[in-house]
């Protein structure tokens, strides 16, 4: 498509992905409430989120609120949805962005879920948000960043991202494969960015495929789905333009602390330990994610 000088794409592609998210969601509805016993079990939920999560190498600070209306149409024998629709409203900020967001989420049966989403995001113009390189071939480990500091730009940039998870159990063994295929635009200096939440150089107009498998089993069992789970992990990522593969394997702390707490739906904490086996700026390095989360109920 031929843009006019001076003309800035991002209210066509927030109005686009909006459709999608409505159409997505809106046609599952359909789908979802007219199916047989639909009537009988069908109940809606509007819920609070809350997500606090930090990270070391590379560092960061995130936190991420938002408003969801889930419609179940089955419970498992933990109390938890194993078939529902969703769709709702999320705002994420870091000292390097703010985001807005809207998703659509599908979970037919209890061994799929689907979601799509759209970020429209605001780089602060600090803390590599937003950060131009000259190639693809930039190098942008601990050392160029530092010596790039100051050198950000406030911009904008979107994100839409298609995220269908899989859940299989084998003994005691849950088995979660998570694939994000996710297109971005940005505006700045470029030709290529900084890209803060998969740790990548992208152009504007460029997509990443990010896929992640985890093995959790049960260490500790509370009461209804109170629990602690343990396991390694495995992820790939590959940014198509700049062609920077990432391979990182690890492990993972999963902590259900109880099925309500203080006003709190399942608060739970998690935890992630990686060691990069392939990246051209971090192979070798260690990294440390954690964070709490937890749904309020209105």
């Amino acid at each position: 498509m031929q843009l006019q000088p001076g003309y800035n794409p991002i209210w066509f592609y927030a109005a686009a992905s909006l459709i999608s998210v409505i159409i997505f969601t809106t046609s599952e509805y359909k789908v979802f409430a007219d199916e047989k016993h639909a009537s009988a079990g069908l109940t809606a939920h509007d819920m609070l989120t809350l997500d606090i999560a930090g990270q070391i190498n590379p560092e960061g600070l995130r936190m991420k609120t938002g408003f969801f209306r889930r419609w179940v149409q089955e419970m498992n024998d933990n109390g938890e949805p194993s078939r529902h629709l969703q769709t709702g409203l999320g705002f994420a900020a870091s000292p390097a962005y703010t985001t807005l967001s809207l998703h659509g989420e599908w979970k037919p049966a209890v061994f799929i879920n689907m979601r799509i989403e759209y970020n429209l995001i605001q780089y602060l113009g600090a803390y590599t948000g937003l950060l131009s390189f000259p190639d693809k071939n930039s190098k942008f480990g601990d050392e160029e960043l530092d010596r790039l500091e100051g050198r950000e730009e406030p911009g904008t940039g979107q994100k839409i991202c298609f995220r269908p998870t899989l859940y299989a159990k084998a003994g005691p063994v849950t088995i979660m494969n998570r694939t994000d295929l996710s297109y971005f635009r940005f505006n700045g200096s470029g030709p290529y960015f900084m890209e803060i939440e998969y740790d990548t150089l992208l152009r504007d107009d460029d997509y990443v495929f990010d896929n992640s498998i985890s093995f959790l089993v049960s260490v500790l069992k509370g009461k209804g789905s109170a629990a602690m789970y343990l396991g390694p992990y495995y992820s790939f990522t590959r940014a198509h333009h700049s062609g920077i593969t990432r391979q990182r394997t690890g492990a993972q702390m999963f902590w259900i602390v109880a099925d309500t707490r203080w006003g709190m739906i399942r608060p739970r904490f998690y935890s992630q330990a990686t060691f990069c086996i392939e990246d051209r700026n971090r192979e070798g390095e260690l990294s440390f994610a954690a964070g709490f989360s937890a749904d309020f109920d209105l």
